[in-house]
């Protein structure tokens, strides 16, 4: 049962990312500047990360903070296909009390961490551990770290919940139980409105359950923990309260636990391949996408060699014509160099229709052929190079109209665009 709603999470948890992802993949077409591309894909990333936080929060952490389920919670994080960080498994340790394993995560990833604020959320946490322990003496020693933590960082500001829970434990280390009692009914009535956080309330009652006991309230204690048992009967939380209760009616003798000590390095699992994996793709679409968005095709010179004989040739030859532009095409576009020709063209009008020729030089003279008669705009044609053996794809496009996305190159002639779409052998 418990593998069957492991799936179902995970499976919505991908669905759901899925889901939230693909509609900003079509803004990306609509994008013609690269650096718009460029600033789009930043952003896009930053999104994928909060879309990632913002599906687990939804899939997977319910089945602990609103079901309150740890052996679910456990068959989800342990499924292969779901990637599991450190701190997914450090929510199941504590919520199951497997305090252990917690203290080798604490000690070996957060107390080592270059960031101060994550080695004070690290004392804090191991705070949580001695407190439901019963290790006092160990939750002094950890607020002393968090106490020099702030006397070396004097401008270090805690977010409020960080802060709010280092003033629980050091009032409650300070035997100050009166101040702490409306603070935790008031967080608990604020937690207990948002199902989605029935974790954190239960915990929280705990925390005023045991702080009632110490000030000797021991009648609301006991409501209190008789009501964690009834409702989280699958967290630690039920089995501590239930030891709270034997320790009031005297059927366990309270002692001091023995502290905890790292008994196995707990080593961040490098999802550096992956990482590095996963940037290329995103630079390769990247790429991809700004080649695209470039000034691509891009329009030739029509200046020529000769030009005057050219022009003489043509003005002899086609008297009843009207020359719109000649143009070379070239072999090399794809590095841009265009200093290899393969032809030269040039495209005349009579009486309504547009033909295309080659126009070639032999024994010193300039001669011309006829490669493509009666062409049609828009309509794509092919024709073979004279002074090479390659096969031409052309289309005649007219300037009110946009020029075809594949073309490799285009020249802008009388009332036409003459754009370049392949070149073969």
């Amino acid at each position: 049962m418990k593998n069957k709603a492991a799936k179902k999470a995970i499976a919505s948890y991908y669905i759901l990312s899925l889901l939230l992802t693909l509609p900003l993949l079509i803004p990306i077409w609509l994008i013609k500047n690269p650096l718009g591309v460029i600033l789009y894909f930043l952003c896009f990333l930053i999104y994928v990360r909060i879309i990632k936080n913002f599906a687990v929060q939804v899939t997977i952490m319910p089945s602990l903070w609103k079901e309150l389920d740890a052996e679910k919670y456990a068959a989800i994080i342990n499924s292969k296909p779901f990637f599991v960080h450190y701190s997914y498994k450090l929510n199941l340790y504590l919520a199951e009390g497997d305090y252990q394993a917690a203290y080798n995560i604490i000690s070996s990833v957060l107390l080592q961490h270059k960031n101060v604020q994550q080695r004070i959320n690290g004392h804090l946490l191991l705070c949580s551990i001695c407190f439901e322990r019963g290790d006092y003496e160990g939750l002094k020693e950890h607020l002393e770290q968090i106490d020099n933590c702030f006397k070396y960082n004097t401008k270090l500001r805690l977010p409020k919940q960080t802060r709010e829970a280092y003033e629980f434990y050091r009032a409650f280390s300070d035997g100050n139980y009166s101040s702490l009692l409306p603070i935790l009914e008031k967080s608990i009535e604020k937690y207990s409105k948002k199902k989605s956080r029935t974790y954190f309330a239960i915990l929280r009652q705990y925390k005023l359950a045991v702080t009632k006991r110490m000030s000797g309230d021991i009648d609301e204690a006991v409501v209190l923990f008789k009501n964690i048992k009834e409702k989280a009967p699958k967290l630690i939380l039920s089995t501590l309260a239930q030891k709270q209760l034997d320790y009031i009616s005297g059927v366990l003798e309270e002692t001091s636990p023995e502290r905890l000590v790292v008994t196995e390095n707990h080593t961040v699992k490098s999802h550096r391949k992956v990482n590095i994996a996963y940037c290329v793709g995103i630079l390769l679409i990247l790429g991809g996408i700004i080649l695209t968005q470039l000034d691509f095709p891009k329009q030739k010179d029509k200046d020529l060699n000769s030009v005057a004989q050219i022009e003489k040739t043509i003005e002899d030859e086609y008297e009843e014509y009207q020359v719109l532009g000649y143009f070379y095409i070239y072999s090399d576009y794809a590095d841009e160099t265009y200093m290899m020709s393969i032809d030269l063209l040039f495209l005349v009008e009579a009486d309504g229709k547009l033909d295309l020729h080659t126009l070639y030089q032999l024994n010193e003279e300039y001669h011309n052929n006829l490669n493509v008669k009666d062409i049609q705009v828009d309509k794509h044609y092919k024709y073979e190079t004279y002074f090479a053996p390659r096969n031409v794809e052309f289309v005649l496009t007219e300037k009110k109209r946009d020029i075809p996305e594949n073309t490799l190159y285009y020249y802008e002639i009388d009332g036409y665009y003459f754009c370049v779409i392949s070149i073969s052998d």
